[in-house]
């Protein structure tokens, strides 16, 4: 009988098997993450880019009002948690990450 290949985790080998390999995984996942929120809060001081004027045309509409700091406290959140969620599943179908972190659930007695 033929063994079916799984599609995913598209690397195998390279699992968090031992801590070495679990802190490389997860330095991967927040450089990721830290560099699009810390170019986000960048692209929202310089002003003169495409999502700086959606963004305040969302929030403050033809206000020629800057953000305040709360406003952009707000968009690096929603930035970072976002990016979180998308760089941990991209992480997950390609070397699996995050599977060890399951624990099973306890059926009701």
């Amino acid at each position: 009988m033929m063994t079916k290949k799984r599609l995913f985790p598209l690397i195998s080998n390279f699992t968090a098997t031992t801590v070495f390999r679990a802190f490389i995984l997860n330095a991967i996942a927040i450089a990721a993450i830290a560099t699009v929120t810390v170019q986000m809060r960048a692209l929202l001081d310089k002003q003169e880019n495409k999502i700086y004027d959606f963004l305040h045309k969302l929030l403050n509409g033809d206000n020629d009002v800057d953000f305040t700091e709360f406003q952009k406290l707000v968009i690096i959140f929603l930035t970072a948690f976002t990016v979180a969620i998308l760089v941990y599943h991209i992480m997950y179908l390609v070397f699996g990450f995050g599977r060890g972190m399951l624990i099973a659930r306890r059926k009701k007695l």
